[in-house]
């Protein structure tokens, strides 16, 4: 049996850096999904909060002294939860799908940035396999004055901040190896802070609100790579500036976040374990069958989904070229086209994302949600693989086809995730180990897509072929990982 912890819901983007919707698994929170910011409104008010309990809630406590503990959140304090996954979907979308590629070209050319590119995720991939859980891990038994959570998401942000400056800097002369440092960093900060916000859900809000807080999350992802979006496109042609805004962007909705978000800290940690105790604790999740197989699909369909995202731009670059849709010239560069390129997409993810809901809500079948999404992002990458020169229109038709499956995909298999998650206890480090799934595929799409491109254009010069060796990558990786779903045992 699953408790009120397990049946969580929150965001999490991968390395690979576009927000999603976090669907809870129970009735409630497919409903507010659906209904979006007006239901999140009308189910909570300022008036229906009542006074938070003095006493501070110690680990020992049992699950009814935790949740009795928890009072009804305002809108405020549902916008102060929120509002961080706006500002991190605003930085790392367009930083993944545009900055980062576009900077590695300028400082090793076109002909080498596919494979550096691959090189350059690798370093944020590998450190994440250690900082996510270990972060988690780490915030779980926290006894700090601000809360468990709170320490790690601020040092996050600071870690963050730094990074994007060191990022300009390699740019500007042209390092790689310092450009690698700089995103490794960057990795760093991401998980130090977004395991432990992960958390944040089943730590403050009750079990009656959690699908309102899955709606403000949902919301507030979407709306945050629009916004990165626009200042790509707005100011892509300038990095240095681009950057400092989508930083500025994120460290001020991370404090905004923790200003609003009244932890209560713990009277003290859990009692503290060996070194191969923690280590061994961080593998523990994997151990159960379900929650294995499902880790192991969400990395098959990560890559898949890196693939696409990751040499996006360059494919805008060499391939389309010609940014016009109904006579009218639409985007002046690469980076600009794929910020147009994203308001197809998530258009579709927010239609199909309401639609899988609510189909899972009235049928139970998330399996056959998830082989209609992956089917529907198989076909996505087919179009795109036999896309024309020139033909953005034709893009954009596959960018909308492919965010139509990436929706509903979203939705289930966190939903999935969360539910098979082995100890409610160990959220935040369990999450951290699912996380894993979202950034270790960078390690390898990056390179195999790298590799795939530079001995295509070795073979066929000029053909421009490598993309679309790339794109039947992709949709061979999302056909097994839709596969390999079908081995979960306990899920319709």
């Amino acid at each position: 049996m699953l408790n009120d912890e397990d049946e969580e819901h929150s965001l999490l983007n991968d390395g690979a850096g576009i927000g999603v919707l976090i669907h809870d698994s129970s009735r409630d929170a497919t409903k507010a999904s659906g209904s979006v910011v007006l239901t999140s409104m009308s189910m909570t008010s300022p008036t229906s909060q009542v006074k938070t309990p003095t006493r501070k809630i110690s680990d020992n406590d049992d699950e009814g002294d935790k949740q009795a503990a928890k009072h009804q959140l305002s809108i405020l304090e549902m916008f102060g939860l929120s509002v961080y996954w706006f500002g991190w979907s605003a930085m790392m979308g367009p930083m993944l799908l545009s900055v980062i590629p576009t900077q590695i070209g300028l400082i090793v050319g076109k002909d080498r940035r596919g494979s550096a590119l691959g090189d350059v995720l690798i370093w944020g991939s590998l450190v994440a396999v250690i900082s996510a859980p270990v972060s988690g891990s780490l915030s779980d038994s926290s006894t700090h004055r601000w809360g468990k959570r709170s320490p790690f998401i601020a040092t996050g942000i600071s870690i963050a901040s730094l990074s994007l400056v060191m990022m300009i800097v390699a740019q500007s002369s042209k390092s790689l190896s310092f450009y690698k440092f700089a995103f490794l960093l960057l990795s760093v900060a991401n998980n130090v802070a977004m395991a432990p916000y992960t958390a944040l859900v089943p730590d403050l809000v009750p079990t009656n609100q959690r699908g309102t807080a899955s709606a403000w999350l949902g919301v507030m992802a979407f709306l945050g790579t629009f916004a990165g979006g626009v200042v790509n496109y707005l100011f892509g042609r300038h990095l240095a500036v681009c950057i400092l805004i989508l930083g500025l962007l994120h460290a001020a909705t991370g404090l905004v976040t923790i200003r609003l978000c009244k932890e209560r800290p713990l009277v003290r940690a859990r009692c503290s374990s060996t070194v191969c105790g923690r280590l061994c604790s961080l593998v523990r999740p994997l151990t159960h069958h379900d929650f294995r197989v499902m880790w192991i699909a969400r990395f098959l369909m990560q890559m898949g989904i890196l693939t696409v995202q990751e040499y996006m731009s360059y494919f805008m670059d060499d391939v389309i070229k010609d940014f016009h849709l109904f006579g009218h010239k639409v985007a002046d560069s690469a980076q600009q086209a794929v910020s147009v390129f994203m308001l197809p997409v998530l258009i579709a993810s927010l239609g199909s994302a309401f639609i899988a809901g609510t189909y899972a809500d009235r049928t139970g079948k998330r399996k056959m949600i998830v082989y209609v999404s992956g089917a529907i992002m198989m076909a996505s990458c087919l179009l795109l693989s036999v896309t024309p020169k020139g033909m953005f229109g034709l893009t954009l038709i596959g960018a909308f086809i492919f965010g139509s499956g990436y929706g509903a995909f979203s939705v289930i298999e966190w939903a999935m995730a969360t539910d098979l998650l082995p100890n409610p206890d160990d959220f935040a480090k369990d999450m951290g180990v699912w996380s894993l799934a979202m950034t270790l595929p960078q390690v390898f799409s990056g390179n195999l897509a790298g590799f795939v491109m530079k001995y295509c254009k070795k073979i066929f010069p000029g053909s421009h072929i490598e993309f679309s060796a790339i794109f039947l990558s992709a949709m061979l990786f999302l056909a097994v990982g839709t596969i390999y779903v079908k081995k979960i045992q306990s899920v319709n």
